[in-house]
């Protein structure tokens, strides 16, 4: 049932909201609590549906400056429902021995994960329980909103010895983000340290760092909701405005339909005066009023007795057309009765402010649109922070590349110097190079229908349906150009390898192609899936693709490689399947160029 409590000085308010939708059933629980730091808002939405529930809790404050702690129900929830994030969430510090490393690796490097996994490694010297109960207090703030892994020693030390500078050193906590690679040297810049100093500070201090380096990668890396979630918020929004709006909102009831009411209510006040006369007995008669004898003094005049009896007459004849005006009036202001508490009410009602109804009107008609508004501006602000959580993954993987590059060359160019100055530093730029497959057409439809693809071994087999309807999608041709030199990629990889000069697949020739060979930078492109989208039937399914049946005999393969050209939101992003066959009839099947296919990153809820 739908509910609205306050306390009398509206400090303290919760509000309950109830939906249901298809097979699926929702409930929204909001509480404001206001105080001298703002009004903070706890929002717990619960859905449950056939193939499970999942559950959200938010925190806000009015003043935006504010630190919102993580609340205090988040840890209660934690304690009886089991929330996930590839693995179960805990309301504590999770102990992990040597058994349990493959899953901690797995976890770090898992790109389903959302949030960022906290790892503690014990002093030699210190008691292992000793340090436990030191990370539990450091982590009070942040435990189930990040992942917290204790590491027995003997775990810290096999960690060291498989990661080297990726893993975590004996004494110190390392927060590793989502997207860490615990096999990539980048891992040793991104996953920050608490060192043996910071650690030795006040509790609370270190437990504030280590709280403020989870907020700073929900900063970095927001969380993007599933779509669900946030449709069912925004229903649940829409509902508060409907009944903010209909209790504002004066229901109009007709003069016939408010004269209904008060005749009903008028039958019940009889009945209600009537009951004690029918519980008296039936056959009980009521003797008439006495009428009052009229004492006449002898010596008082006839004439005068029968003047008083006019004026007797005359006044109950007034006293009964006075009744009828009361009762008339009674009636036609439609009021209970004409005592003081009655009357009090008319006047209360006839002289209290009305608001200005149109005024009130405009005023729910810009909130409903400033909600619209505010959906759309949602839904833009996804796609940016998606573009620039990409855009620093990919910066910061070019500033190694760079440092990388500089120092080999610096050191290829002192060895060319001994033995010939001149050639060390003789280079002059001759350009990028150019994408053999030429300039890119101007629509999606023209792609489509490329003939000449062929002609450089690229052989579409994907919809070509699929292909032209992404026009509505790419409203500036980006995600075209992207696709085209993707193909390119392809087209420029076979060329080496049939030339000879490349002997390794797609991704490496990405990495460190031929000098001089076009090619995408390697994040544009993945060897495969994850393996929990491989695990998954609907998951593998949906990348079994089609080529010639000289390829295969059935005419499907799974196609695992493809690239990641574009991103237009969080939930929309170009990919292209293809499956190499270069090393055999000398051609590459693309099998699919669309939206991103349906996997365990994009589907999953997360309990």
């Amino acid at each position: 049932m739908d509910g609205d409590v306050h306390t009398p000085d509206h400090s303290k308010r919760a509000q309950t909201l109830h939906r249901t939708a298809s097979k699926s059933r929702g409930v929204r629980l909001r509480v404001w609590n206001t105080n001298r730091d703002g009004t903070f808002i706890v929002t717990v939405l619960a859905v449950e549906s056939l193939r499970g529930g999942w559950l959200q809790i938010t925190v806000t404050c009015s003043d935006p400056s504010r630190v919102v702690r993580k609340p205090a129900v988040a840890g209660q929830f934690l304690d009886v429902v089991e929330f996930a994030d590839v693995t179960a969430l805990r309301s504590q510090s999770e102990y992990t021995s040597v058994e349990g490393l493959e899953a901690l690796e797995a976890l770090i490097g898992s790109p389903d994960r959302r949030l960022p996994v906290i790892v503690a490694a014990p002093l030699d010297d210190v008691p292992f329980d000793s340090w436990n109960a030191l990370v539990d207090r450091w982590t009070t703030r942040t435990v189930g909103i990040a992942h917290v892994i204790s590491l027995a020693p003997h775990a810290a030390q096999e960690l060291a010895s498989r990661h080297r500078l990726q893993a975590v050193l004996p004494g110190t906590l390392r927060t590793y983000p989502a997207g860490a690679d615990l096999s990539d040297p980048l891992t040793a810049k991104t996953a920050r340290w608490l060192s043996h100093r910071s650690l030795a500070d006040d509790d609370r201090a270190v437990a504030k760092t280590i709280e403020s380096f989870v907020r700073q990668h929900a900063a970095s890396q927001p969380l993007s909701l599933p779509s669900a979630a946030r449709e069912w918020s925004r229903a649940f929004d829409r509902i508060a405005s409907g009944k903010l709006r209909a209790a504002v909102t004066p229901a109009p009831v007709s003069l016939s339909e408010r004269r209904e009411l008060f005749a009903t209510r008028q039958r019940e006040l009889s009945e209600l005066r009537q009951a004690p006369a029918l519980r008296r007995d039936e056959g009980a008669q009521t003797a008439p009023p006495p009428v009052p004898e009229v004492l006449t003094a002898p010596e008082a005049p006839i004439q005068e007795i029968e003047h008083l009896r006019r004026e007797l007459t005359a006044s109950q004849s007034a006293l009964a057309a006075s009744t009828q005006s009361l009762r008339t009036v009674q009636e036609t202001l439609m009021l209970d009765g004409i005592d003081e508490e009655s009357l009090l009410g008319l006047l209360e009602l006839a002289t209290r402010t009305v608001p200005d109804q149109s005024a009130i009107d405009t005023l729910l008609d810009t909130n409903d649109s400033l909600q619209t508004r505010i959906e759309g501006l949602e839904e833009d602000v996804l796609t940016e922070r998606s573009d620039k959580i990409e855009a620093r993954k990919a910066l910061s993987r070019l500033e190694d590349d760079y440092g990388r590059a500089r120092r080999e060359i610096e050191y290829l160019r002192s060895k060319v110097a001994e033995r010939n100055p001149e050639a060390a530093y003789s280079f002059t730029d001759q350009g990028a190079p150019q994408n053999p497959l030429g300039e890119c057409p101007a629509t999606w439809e023209m792609l489509a229908d490329r003939r000449d693809l062929s002609d450089h071994g690229i052989i579409l087999t994907a919809s070509v349906k699929k292909i032209k309807d992404l026009e509505t999608v790419d409203a500036d041709g980006s995600a075209l150009t992207a696709a085209w030199d993707a193909l390119g990629t392809l087209a420029a990889y076979r060329n080496a390898v049939r030339a000879g000069t490349w002997d390794r697949d797609v991704h490496d020739f990405c990495e460190s192609g031929p000098l001089g060979q076009f090619r995408v930078p390697p994040n544009k492109h993945s060897r495969g899936e994850t393996g929990s989208t491989k695990q998954d039937n609907r998951y593998r399914k949906a990348r079994l693709l089609p080529v010639p049946s000289s390829v295969e005999q059935s005419g499907m393969v799974h196609m695992w490689a493809h690239f990641k050209p574009y991103t237009w939101t969080s939930e929309k992003r170009l990919r292209i399947h293809y499956h190499d066959q270069v090393r055999s009839d000398g051609a590459i099947y693309v099998g699919h160029v669309g939206e991103h296919l349906p996997s365990a990153s994009t589907t999953k809820l997360h309990r």
